[in-house]
């Protein structure tokens, strides 16, 4: 027989769950508040630091959890910045703003965020200062505290004054005829493009600091030169505005330095460029001027892009470190004349998926458009790499790519050097070795030191670089690359 449940039998069941449901709630112990006064707040962190902060720059946001241990709710009866409305620190807490919050419950077992940023006021003055505050709890009677530090520091501040049609916004920082001296007292803030215009001459003094904002650059037009005079012990440096911990050797962070024709030298000694989408575009726009790029005993690393991209230019490259790029990390295009020697290429990219070899090497590029694909040739005059190191986590690190028909004007070589490449039979060289890992001490972090075992030790020839981009003389039988090996103290090869 069917079992008739009539709707008196269902008001009595859904009455008997809502008195128990509300049994169960109304003895929750998130409803009792423990006032208990030795109760304790625990932190994420118990110090908030920001790294190097550009006067009126804000820096990014960083967090800090709170978490309620207790079985019991709490009220916060404060949640303050020390200094008040004098503090150069702003927080927010889940969602409220402000120097202070009061009378904030938190649920038994319950956590909240507090998101953290700074802005620095202008002092103007040259050193890096350091900011402090703390953000303060008070629960129960009971005070507990979280430190806050920042190293801010004053700048040199470029922005951008000028628009033109199809560029990005600039600021022309050395005009037609002018040679401008950056010094090393305070650091460079680039928002935008600075532009060395024709016949300019940009001059940067060892130990200085140029940061660039997001796509931001330094464009050196055509007819215009750049001198980087940076030293073994203060090098100048190329980077973006974050300095965290997390943006330390991330790509991207600004675009690129770019670099046209000239009737005068540009050269770049003792440079550490980093962390954008192309370390350097050295490209003809119009007809070649005459001038070399002459690169000495400098590091290019963690680029989203090229490494070098160049379109019919004259390169020379010594004791350089090219590494870490998300294409390749020697892009030479249309031809030009390139002399690379005791360099060290190795690509080990770790923030994205890379195809591209390390190097590539043509005499053409293609443009597309929307009537087809218009091909520019140029005659490739040189292209010599002695002593060096290409090397990468792809199973093929080189590309030889000449304009079908123009393969006997297509002059390259490789001297004395240690190849990851499947071309071993083909390619033009004399002396070099394929597909021996190179034993870096740890190339995923920029450290491209040769381990004791390296198969790249004592396999090069003396070359016009007697010493390695630290100094360091090298002997008779020269090591490949930009490092000769000298025997640690304390240094283990990362696996």
């Amino acid at each position: 027989m069917k079992q008739i449940i009539t709707l008196k039998t269902i008001t009595k069941i859904s009455l008997f769950f809502i008195f128990f449901l509300l049994a169960v709630y109304g003895c929750r112990k998130d409803d009792i508040i423990n006032t208990d006064t030795s109760l304790r707040l625990n932190f994420s962190n118990d110090t908030i630091t920001f790294d190097t902060v550009f006067t009126t720059m804000g820096s990014v946001t960083k967090q800090l959890r709170v978490y309620n241990k207790n079985e019991n709710a709490i009220i916060i009866s404060k949640i303050a910045l020390a200094k008040g409305s004098n503090s150069s620190y702003q927080i927010n807490i889940d969602g409220r703003s402000g120097t202070v919050i009061n009378n904030l419950e938190l649920s038994g077992g319950d956590s909240l965020y507090i998101f953290v940023r700074i802005s620095i006021d202008p002092t103007n003055q040259n050193n890096p200062m350091i900011v402090r505050d703390s953000i303060l709890f008070e629960i129960n009677g009971n005070l507990q505290d979280v430190d806050l530090y920042a190293w801010g520091q004053d700048a040199h501040f470029i922005m951008p004054n000028l628009k033109i049609e199809g560029l990005p916004p600039l600021n022309i920082v050395a005009k037609e005829g002018e040679s401008i001296r950056w010094t090393n007292e305070k650091p460079y803030v680039i928002v935008g493009y600075a532009v060395v215009d024709s016949t300019a001459n940009l001059i940067i003094d060892p130990g200085t600091r140029i940061h660039f904002y997001n796509k931001s650059g330094l464009w050196i037009y055509k007819g215009a030169s750049i001198q980087v005079n940076g030293t073994l012990e203060d090098p100048v440096i190329f980077q973006g505005t974050r300095m965290d911990e997390g943006y330390r050797d991330l790509p991207a962070q600004w675009d690129r330095i770019w670099i046209n024709e000239s009737a005068v030298n540009s050269s770049f000694n003792y440079a550490i460029i980093q962390n954008g989408t192309i370390g350097i575009q050295a490209e003809t726009l119009n007809e070649s001027m005459g001038n070399r790029l002459i690169l000495n005993n400098t590091k290019i690393l963690n680029m989203s892009g090229w490494g070098i991209f160049a379109r019919f230019y004259q390169i020379e490259g010594n004791n350089l470190v090219v590494a870490n790029a998300g294409s390749s990390l020697l892009n030479l295009t249309r031809g030009g004349r390139y002399i690379f020697e005791n360099c060290t290429f190795g690509n080990y990219y770790k923030y994205g998926v890379r195809k591209d070899p390390s190097l590539y090497l043509s005499n053409y590029y293609v443009l597309p458009t929307s009537e087809g694909d218009l091909v520019y040739t140029g005659l490739l005059q040189e292209a010599y790499f002695g002593d060096c190191i290409f090397y990468g986590s792809l199973e093929d690190e080189l590309l030889i790519d000449p304009y079908p028909g123009t393969e006997n004007d297509f002059l390259y070589h490789f001297d004395y050097c240690l190849l990851k490449s499947s071309l071993e039979n083909t390619l033009v060289g004399l002396n070099s070795f394929f597909n021996e890992d190179p034993l870096f001490i740890d190339a995923y972090g920029n450290d491209f030191h040769l381990d004791s075992l390296s198969p790249a030790r004592n396999k090069g020839i003396l070359m016009m670089n007697p010493a390695d981009i630290e100094g360091i003389i090298r002997d008779t039988k020269p090591d490949l690359g930009a490092y000769e090996y000298v025997k640690p103290t304390n240094i283990k090869r990362k696996k």
